[in-house]
């Protein structure tokens, strides 16, 4: 059950992962790159390398599959996404809150700093947000089967097989 859970996360989690890296891709692409669309970008891809890792290595691969490394890497990229989302919002913030005055007395609020963008802007660092529970859900799950499996007690009187990203382990 635990399987089927995880494989259903890391495909939503693909899925918004794509989603971010198209938006702040698209922003990147007229070069109004400020530092945190450069780093979501940056988690997208990075999001994208490891799911396949994460997905592939503990079926097909699983001499490199360290349960220790996966877990690791899980809640990396988690932090990856909270320090993402959060530096877009406040980009966000600072672009919806800029007075630009056109000489003539009219004042513009708005979207200055991002050419326009905001909209773009807000739908990553929403999506974003999103991405960071799904990782601190998938990474909450590794842990508890982490512990599960490696707690104080002796795997010959377990309660049962601990699957672990795919590996059963008893």
């Amino acid at each position: 059950m635990l399987d089927i859970i995880l494989i259903a996360l890391r495909a939503v989690q693909a899925l918004f992962a794509i989603i971010v890296l198209g938006l702040t891709a698209h922003v990147a692409s007229y070069g109004l790159t400020p530092s945190s669309d450069s780093f979501m970008v940056f988690a997208s891809v990075w999001t994208l390398l490891i799911l396949i890792y994460l997905a592939l290595a503990p079926r097909f691969f699983s001499a490199v599959a360290h349960p220790m490394a996966m877990l690791a890497l899980d809640a990396l990229t988690m932090l990856f996404w909270f320090a993402g989302f959060i530096a877009l919002a406040v980009y966000h913030h600072q672009a919806e809150n800029v007075y630009l005055g056109d000489g003539l007395g009219d004042v513009y609020k708005g979207c200055a700093l991002a050419g326009g963008f905001c909209g773009e802007i807000e739908a990553a660092a929403i999506f974003g947000a999103f991405e960071w529970a799904l990782f601190v859900a998938t990474t909450a799950l590794l842990a508890l089967e982490f512990m599960r499996g490696r707690g104080g007690r002796s795997s010959k009187n377990a309660a049962g097989p601990s699957t672990f990203g795919g590996t059963t382990q008893v």
